[in-house]
């Protein structure tokens, strides 16, 4: 069975609107002409989609059921649209992109460089967070790539290819730290020191607590949890309080000495970046000459 794009751009903007009468004006259509339409859809579907109230229209457990697919249909049927004419020259496409602190400061901007270079008429809109965050807009439709560490796969996300790029996590500390006159530090030396990290639920804090583990070490004492990168550089280059970020994210404030590495290899942890899908999604032309480039491009110097 095959949905028509018609159908399901009538059935959203009744669930929009809440009311027959504003979807066929937001449609410019007569009501009697956008009722026979989702009727046509209900009887192909065998089911009915609304339930019809003097105060409007409300979703049946049938048309909850349709909405998450039919929003996702006529999403990517508008992106693919706005590619396609994007290169052709006649309109803006748009490449909905998510990636993690570290790879935007380090390839997106040699990336998009190229690209809008070649096709300026593109409009790229950016998504900067962690890996659990990026998988939840990557599964809600909010974004079409994911550029990050590992992200586990799922019903919803799917992982496509592995870059060369890598980071690499470290403690660090304020450059007047009393730990920093010492050198070949261990875990153990760091032990009752306070820590500024993100919350439980952060992918980068759940890698943290993986890598304490594996090392046989207590639990560090987190006084301070949030999911800004500002804050937990300011804290840490004018406090005591430890820190552990990827080197891209503290090579400024290390360049204006106020933040340093600490000398403990084994909390060292390399990183290794992948390319995200959604899963059964469609990739747009556009979004392939943006995958292209970015396995072409080379990792920029700090």
């Amino acid at each position: 069975m095959t949905l028509d794009p018609r159908q399901l751009k009538a059935f959203l903007a009744i669930v929009e609107t809440g009311s027959l009468g504003r979807a066929a004006e937001a449609l410019h259509l007569s009501q009697p002409a956008l009722s026979r339409i989702v009727k046509r859809l209900e009887t192909k579907l065998q089911v009915q989609l609304f339930e019809r109230h003097s105060t409007g229209m409300e979703l049946t457990s049938y048309g909850e059921a349709l909405l998450p697919y039919a929003t996702h249909l006529s999403t990517e049927a508008n992106l693919a649209i706005e590619e396609i004419n994007a290169l052709r020259g006649l309109g803006r496409g748009t490449i909905r992109v998510g990636t993690v602190a570290s790879a935007a400061i380090m390839l997106l901007p040699d990336v998009l460089n190229r690209i809008l270079g070649r096709w300026p008429s593109l409009r790229v809109q950016i998504v900067e967070a962690v890996e659990d965050k990026l998988a939840f807009a990557l599964a809600h439709n909010d974004i079409d790539v994911a550029f990050a560490g590992p992200i586990a796969e799922s019903q919803d996300v799917q992982r496509v290819a592995e870059h060369r790029f890598t980071d690499r996590y470290s403690v660090i500390t304020s450059v007047t730290h009393p730990l920093q006159r010492r050198k070949d530090l261990s875990i153990a030396d760091l032990a009752g020191m306070a820590w500024v990290m993100p919350s439980e639920d952060a992918e980068p804090r759940r890698q943290f607590n993986s890598l304490v583990n594996r090392l046989g070490a207590a639990a560090p004492h987190v006084s301070i949890e949030t999911r800004s990168l500002t804050v937990i550089k300011a804290i840490v280059a004018r406090t005591d309080f430890l820190g552990w970020l990827p080197e891209p994210l503290y090579a400024a404030e290390q360049a204006c000495g106020l933040i340093r590495p600490l000398a403990v290899k084994e909390m060292d942890m390399q990183r290794r970046f992948f390319v995200y899908r959604r899963r059964r999604s469609f990739t747009s032309p556009a979004m392939s000459k943006f995958l292209e480039e970015l396995n072409n491009v080379k990792t920029a110097r700090l």
